[in-house]
């Protein structure tokens, strides 16, 4: 019965893990088609050093309103 037990674990965390991994490289993708798209049409596009630094912005607000 453990046995049993554990390959059904074993395959749930596989196939979690697929997913997981799908859903991240398909996120880049998407992201990186999107910039690129928005840059080819003149947009403004930040940079990557902006977002991040606009994330630490978001944090110390948090930080600031809890």
């Amino acid at each position: 019965m453990r046995h049993r037990l554990v390959q059904v674990l074993s395959g749930f965390v596989q196939q979690a893990f697929k997913a997981v991994v799908r859903t991240v490289v398909t996120t880049l993708v998407f992201g990186a088609v999107v910039v690129s798209l928005l840059h080819y049409m003149g947009v403004p596009v930040p940079s990557a050093y902006q977002l991040l630094q606009s994330f630490e912005g978001l944090g110390k607000l948090a930080k600031i309103l809890s």
